[in-house]
């Protein structure tokens, strides 16, 4: 099934971590990271910019693309809806405190933003997550977000906490759909996971079976699997969460649909790394798995790289027979790969 792998590097530093990537009109590849300081999350984390003209052989930039604040800026998501790029912010204390939600634009390739607010219907204490165009011309982009009272964010603030000690009772994941093109969205809950026995980062992906079946997959913190989400009529309502087989070391998944009725999930099966000391640090190998029946079954497993390593929060994007993605690597380097199928 892979023809090719091609990795190359994107940028390395200090901190480099969850990158996004996308295509530009201006036939440029764009990525955007978080960048800063030394340690994730922490006030001097930044979100850095780049570019490639030749197709990831070669990255430039390094630009901040939100104004200097004094404030933690992290980013979730990053999509392309008629040439105009939006990237959904969180800017925080450095703890996911005073915690707002933030889009910001670029209508010219990504080399220059614009502030546009809130974005749909969550302005705080909210992660998008890797939008998907469905077959019949939707957009859903998932999320995940948490009630947190603002009375305790500011208590938890005083106290110079972080956000777990709010102790709100779930998380909630769930999609935003538009069926304008992007103008208006109207959410939709898919499942609250119980966080009475730990902080969950759900970080949900989506893939579309056809047939206006959608499935989700989410991530379980320190229970070892993937977790599954179905819905039947396009993502509107939503059936039980179920654990999967799929092993999972509290890492980030990413589905994609790759034509021919084909989806691809990329990530790190292995679930021996659990304990504190080892939890992101066992994050690989890195593997691609492809499913031809609805995500059923898994007929090729193929191992991306399996270097000893954290490979985390992969990203990407499908265009003519490869899948381009962007991972972090050891929390300081940002890899680019192309597979070609």
């Amino acid at each position: 099934m892979v023809k090719n792998i091609k990795i190359r590097q994107v940028h390395t530093n200090s901190l480099s971590c969850e990158p996004m990537l996308e295509r530009c009109d201006n036939g440029e590849l764009l990525c955007v990271c978080q960048c800063g300081g030394i340690k994730e999350p922490a006030p001097d984390n930044r979100v850095l910019v780049f570019h490639s003209k030749d197709n990831g052989e070669s990255w430039f930039g390094g630009e901040s693309i939100y104004p200097e604040i004094g404030k933690a800026v992290y980013c979730t998501e990053m999509n392309i809806i008629d040439g105009e790029i939006a990237a959904y912010l969180s800017i925080h204390n450095g703890a996911f405190l005073d915690w707002e939600c933030r889009m910001v634009k670029s209508r010219d390739n990504g080399y220059s933003w614009e502030d546009c607010g809130a974005p749909p219907c969550f302005p705080n204490y909210t992660f998008m997550r890797a939008t998907l165009k469905t077959f019949d011309g939707r957009i859903l982009i998932p999320y995940q977000t948490y009630p947190i009272d603002p009375e305790k964010d500011k208590e938890i603030l005083a106290m110079n906490g972080h956000v777990w000690q709010t102790f709100p009772q779930y998380c909630e994941s769930g999609v935003l759909e538009s069926t304008d093109n992007g103008k208006t969205y109207d959410k939709h809950v898919a499942c609250r996971m119980s966080m009475h026995d730990g902080w969950i980062w759900s970080e949900p992906t989506v893939a579309d079976c056809g047939n206006g079946k959608i499935v989700m997959l989410l991530r379980k913190c320190g229970t070892g699997w993937l977790y599954r989400c179905e819905s039947n009529d396009g993502g509107r309502t939503w059936g039980d969460f179920v654990q999967t087989d799929i092993p999972n070391p509290t890492n980030k998944p990413r589905l994609f649909n790759i034509g021919e009725g084909k989806i691809a999930l990329v990530h790190t099966p292995n679930n021996k790394g659990l304990c504190n000391e080892r939890k992101y640090v066992d994050r690989y190998p890195l593997q691609l798995w492809i499913s031809d029946d609805g995500m059923q079954t898994w007929s090729e497993k193929i191992t991306l790289t399996d270097f000893p390593g954290s490979y985390s929060y992969t990203d990407g994007i499908y265009e003519d027979g490869h899948i381009r993605l962007v991972i972090e690597h050891n929390r300081h380097t940002i890899l680019y790969f192309d597979v070609e199928l």
